[in-house]
């Protein structure tokens, strides 16, 4: 934590300032679900999923998800990198474009 009394003797004030920038809550889909949306071609196949995400972070899926972002599908794919370590790549659901890498 920063001293106060250092603030205030240069006539400055520390207000914090909070952002709200979060991305609306993220709600996986059931199997079944995943295959409605499949089907009515809302999003791509979870396969071509899992190669998009494997181009973006190399390794091999572990999980993959379909979720509803506010109106929007994303997949969320979970990555182990030769090197041990965990990725998690969110995807667009109907595109397949690569939104964050973890």
């Amino acid at each position: 934590m920063m001293p106060v009394a250092p603030l205030f003797a240069f006539g400055l004030l520390f207000v914090p300032v909070l952002t709200v920038d979060d991305p609306a809550p993220i709600s996986c889909l059931s199997a079944e679900e995943v295959r409605e949306a499949v089907a009515d071609n809302k999003v791509i196949q979870p396969l071509q999923a899992s190669r998009h995400a494997r181009a973006a972070a190399p390794g091999e899926v572990l999980r993959i998800r379909l979720c509803r972002q506010g109106d929007d599908y994303v997949y969320v794919v979970t990555t182990l990198k030769r090197d041990g370590r965990v990725a998690r790549v969110t995807l667009e659901g109907h595109s397949g474009k690569v939104e964050a890498i973890r």
